[in-house]
């Protein structure tokens, strides 16, 4: 599909086996039927991973998708989800996550990005727009998600980044993805990058998704802040947190 309405019309799929890099054109129908996000994840997942697949074998993949409001403006519309068949309970995986990574993806032209297969060697993804290289992950494999962090803030200015720390280099069933510096936790989601020899991912993008209709999207988001602002959920969230589902 084209460019419109907030999407790029884009898949952004890479082999860590083959080292192939593809762009796949959106499925027309995904943007009505799964608007995004969880959505779009759990769709191809469905798809594309068998039932009887080994969580960590090459079959299972990590399938990054950003919710449809990121990076419009909207408050509570900065997660991101990390889709994959779970190590854990071996079924469906999902992890989800706010911080940069769903940003930097939409602003490098991409709706979705498929990692599949697997590397015979420690590797990182590195996604700048249009340009994606594999590289070897020479002097971050062994690292902690902070240090691994700390020092790709340094050698990689201005990029997202997604990394696994030993336990999930160790294939750990709760080992976790860390996203800036917010994790992405649910289901065993780093044992799958590990499992994968994917020690992280950095993102860096420069454009922004075409909005259909800015003027009456920005009388709406106006209207969306007064409600969130005035709703009786959104304090009980500032003052207790996750706690207030409780």
């Amino acid at each position: 599909m084209e460019a419109k309405g907030g999407y790029w019309g884009k898949i952004l799929r890479v082999n860590l086996t083959t080292r192939e890099v593809k762009v796949e054109p959106l499925p027309e129908e995904f943007p009505r039927k799964y608007l995004g996000g969880v959505g779009f994840g759990t769709r191809v997942l469905y798809d594309e991973v068998p039932a009887g697949a080994d969580p960590l074998g090459p079959e299972n993949k990590m399938i990054i998708t950003p919710g449809l409001f990121v990076d419009t403006g909207i408050g509570t519309g900065s997660k991101t989800a990390f889709n994959f068949k779970s190590p854990l309970t071996g079924g469906y995986g999902r992890a989800m996550a706010g911080a940069e990574m769903g940003v930097q993806l939409k602003r490098a032209g991409y709706d979705m990005l498929i990692i599949e297969g697997k590397s015979d060697e420690p590797v990182m993804l590195i996604i700048n727009d249009d340009e994606v290289k594999i590289v070897p992950a020479d002097g971050y494999w062994g690292l902690t998600t902070g240090e691994a962090r700390s020092k790709a803030k340094e050698e990689y200015p201005g990029y997202a980044t997604a990394f696994i720390g030993p336990a999930g280099e160790r294939l750990s069933l709760i080992s976790t993805i860390e996203t800036d510096d917010r994790q992405a936790a649910r289901g065993g989601p780093g044992a799958v990058l590990g499992s994968k020899k994917l020690k992280g991912i950095l993102v860096k993008g420069s454009k922004k998704a075409p909005i259909a209709s800015p003027e009456k999207f920005r009388e709406l988001l106006k209207k969306w802040a007064l409600v969130f602002k005035d709703h009786p959920a959104t304090k009980a969230d500032m003052d207790y947190g996750s706690g207030e589902f409780l």
